[in-house]
């Protein structure tokens, strides 16, 4: 890889506190090192080989490597008595080690071969002025997945926001002082006296089960429906007062979650509500618009972008059936299916099961108040679908529906000057989060609680 990759490896280890109850999840440990790809012009004069190891570019002051002295310039070369073929080959390998297992590393330090054996320390637990975090768990499909829920230190019973996060497959187990975005959100719920609640997918930070990519959809709607039968049965949770806040991906699985579970409201941002097939298409012109692609190339690739998502997500062709009998859609499936199995990281079938779902029926069921928020900068999302939301439920439930268009966000929550603001700068991970979403949040909920 070219370039410092920014990873903090992330260990399996037990939890020490022998007082812990037999069934407790284990807490993963973090490694606590920043990595990178070895130079290629330094390695002549260490007589390295030309491809393999990693250099430590940082060490997190305390952390598992810091105290088992890695130093920064040190070249990992081998774990565990193997070769470090790369980044990615170092980090798939470091993160299988069994809980409490030594991590034995051969490295270079200023020319020098020698080798470092250290226990990895669990990863930090998060802590607030005024709330406990709890590390509990739920199960779901047979495997243990991490919960973490704040706890204020108020007496009594609390209302409750429960997160259900986008598509990404990075772990929700950050400390609310984080600047990430679901972190802020969270925190200023939590410094408000509410309980938070949030939850790994399966095979992500310490949940069990995963890989994340072969989870399905309706596996993936099991985990949240769990969290949140667990979230009302705690005795400091106001029940009366339950709010799921779903985004992007998680407002497909909030209504559907409402029809199970009683809730007060459900606030979705950034989401989707028309046939997924039909969105699919739709966000593959507007990014080709912001790209600049001329428009008979556009054309082009959504026709053929269109054919194939029939294929394979309505029909369910088998990919490699499509690319034999329909040769001329060889370059999109390829771009689609960069592994020939997985789309955006997930299965084909994970896509076909929300294809085949239809989703407003979902909105006019229950008795949840709504809140629809759509980013006037977001790219991904496409506006029509949450004015709509709102409308279908206002006609199912009146005055309970509400839109609310934020000028400067885009889907990631983040302050923008325009959509090709946001499109142009979408990698960039230094943008402001833009407080509206937050005020807009924490506005609506307060209105229903009447005030308090």
């Amino acid at each position: 890889m070219g370039g410092a990759v920014v990873l903090w490896l992330i260990m399996a280890v037990s939890i020490a506190a022998a007082q812990a109850p037999p069934d407790a999840l284990p807490r993963k440990g973090q490694l606590g090192v920043r990595v990178a790809a070895v130079p290629d012009e330094i390695r002549p004069s260490l007589k390295l080989e030309p491809t393999g190891g990693v250099l430590v570019q940082l060490l997190v002051p305390g952390g598992s490597a810091e105290v088992g002295g890695l130093q920064p310039g040190d070249i990992l070369l081998a774990l565990q008595g193997r070769r470090i073929e790369s980044v990615a080959d170092f980090l798939t390998r470091a993160s299988a080690l069994s809980a409490g297992q030594t991590c034995e590393l051969g490295l270079m330090r200023s020319g020098r071969r020698t080798t470092r054996s250290f226990l990895v320390h669990e990863r930090p637990r998060d802590r607030g002025a005024n709330f406990d975090v709890l590390y509990h768990s739920v199960v779901s499909g047979g495997a243990r997945l991490r919960t973490i829920v704040t706890r204020p230190h108020a007496a009594g019973r609390h209302p409750v926001l429960v997160l259900i996060p986008g598509l990404g497959a990075t772990t929700v187990d950050q400390p609310l002082s984080d600047p990430g975005a679901y972190s802020r959100i969270l925190a200023e719920f939590a410094k408000d006296g509410w309980v938070t609640v949030r939850v790994d997918k399966p095979g992500i930070g310490d949940s069990e089960g995963g890989p994340d990519g072969e989870t399905g959809f309706e596996a993936e709607l099991d985990v949240y429906r769990q969290t949140l039968r667990a979230a009302r049965q705690y005795d400091f949770v106001d029940a009366e007062q339950l709010f799921v806040f779903g985004h992007s991906l998680g407002g497909v699985f909030a209504p559907m979650l409402a029809t199970e579970v009683p809730v007060k409201g459900i606030a979705v941002y950034g989401t989707v509500l028309k046939p997924w097939t039909e969105y699919l298409i739709e966000s593959r012109r507007r990014q080709e618009l912001l790209a600049g692609t001329d428009a008979p190339t556009i054309d082009a690739r959504v026709r053929d972008l269109a054919a194939a998502v029939q294929a394979l997500m309505i029909d369910r062709v088998e990919p490699s059936e499509l690319a034999r009998t329909r040769p001329e859609l060889r370059s999109v499936l390829k771009v689609m299916l960069p592994d020939g199995r997985h789309f955006w990281g997930r299965t084909l079938a994970f896509w076909s099961q929300l294809a085949g779902t239809n989703l407003p029926a979902y909105w006019v069921k229950g008795n949840a108040h709504v809140l629809a928020i759509w980013g006037r900068n977001d790219f991904i999302a496409t506006e029509a679908d949450h004015p709509r939301i709102a409308d279908i439920v206002n006609r199912a439930r009146p005055g309970q529906g509400r839109y609310v268009a934020l000028p400067d966000s885009d889907h990631a929550f983040r302050k923008t000057a325009s959509v090709e603001d946001s499109f142009r700068r979408w990698t960039t991970p230094a943008v402001e989060l833009d407080p509206q979403v937050i005020d807009t949040l924490k506005a609506w909920t307060a209105k229903l609680r009447g005030g308090r």
